[in-house]
Order: C-alpha cells, then structure tokens, then sequence
C-alpha cells in the first residue's frame, strides 16, 4: 500500500506494531535522529475494544481502503505509527528503515496534498 509520493507536499510514513514496545522504540529512535515530535504520532489500543477512530484517520487524509485496514489492525491490538515527513528534507527513507528496524510492518507513504504543518 503505497501512496503517491513527490512534489513539495509533506509526505505520511506509516507503520503498524504489534508490540507497543517495539513502537516505542521505533519513536524514540525517530526522535533521535532528528524527527521532530510534533511529526511523530501513536494511535493504538492497548486493552478493551478499539474506539472508531475513522475521523481521526480521515482527518490525516488517508484513503478509505487504508482507514479500514488500520481498523482492522486496531481490532487486533495494534499501534500504527505515523510520520510526517517534509519532502525538502528527504527523510523519508530514513522513517521506514527506523519503522521496520524496530518491528513494524510499513504499510506505505501518502502524499498530505493541501496540508501543512
């Protein structure tokens, strides 16, 4: 599931951890190497049922098909870790490797048009 990347508009890294450790982790690592903690966000549930979190998910502007496979994944007891990349900086690639050295699964990019920080 890889979105449209390109272009200035800042880009969402995303990656779902079944370990809330391992997102832990994985943020704390994105911090370190410079990503700023305004960029770097944890949705997730760690006990009960997952809330309907489709607002939230819309209002990052993420398609449908997405939303509904991070629901799914909440169901289940995941953490989905996103990041907001700027594309001036190009860090992209340093997001992913992070999101998967500390055991996510990625699960895409997806280019924010019309978004700002």
């Amino acid at each position: 599931m890889v979105g449209e990347t390109g272009g200035n508009s800042p880009t969402l890294v995303t990656g779902i951890f079944w370990e809330p450790f391992g997102a832990a982790s994985a943020i704390a690592a994105l911090l370190r190497r410079g990503f700023s903690d305004r960029d770097v966000h944890a949705v997730g549930v760690l006990e009960g049922h997952a809330p309907a979190v489709s607002e939230f998910l819309l209002a990052t502007g993420l398609p449908s098909d997405i939303m509904a496979f991070y629901g799914d994944c909440f169901d289940d007891g995941a953490v989905l870790v996103m990041v907001r990349v700027d594309q001036a900086h190009k860090k992209d690639k340093i997001a992913i490797h992070l999101l998967k050295r500390h055991g996510g699964v990625y699960t895409g990019n997806q280019r924010l048009s019309g978004q700002t920080k």
